[in-house]
């Protein structure tokens, strides 16, 4: 595993800044983690993100959003 990697899961382990539907958010040294809560159909998770980040009052319109795969979680990371 990369150092990336390890920051993200690493951040993980602390607490979530909160939860939404499908998410846990979590703040990372490298930016903002949205975890998903289950194994659902990848377009849903993909079409709601925005949607539910709003919710908990994050705006990531601007930020660059990557779909991440680490030790079988799956993530969209979020970052400038």
């Amino acid at each position: 595993m990369d150092s990336t990697s390890d920051l993200i899961i690493d951040s993980l382990k602390e607490e979530p800044i909160g939860e939404t539907d499908h998410f846990v958010w979590f703040i990372t040294y490298i930016g903002i983690v949205a975890l998903f809560k289950k194994e659902d159909n990848f377009e849903t998770y993909n079409s709601n993100v925005e949607i539910e980040a709003n919710k908990i009052g994050l705006d990531i319109t601007k930020e660059e959003k990557e779909f991440i795969k680490i030790k079988e979680k799956k993530i969209f990371l979020f970052y400038s």
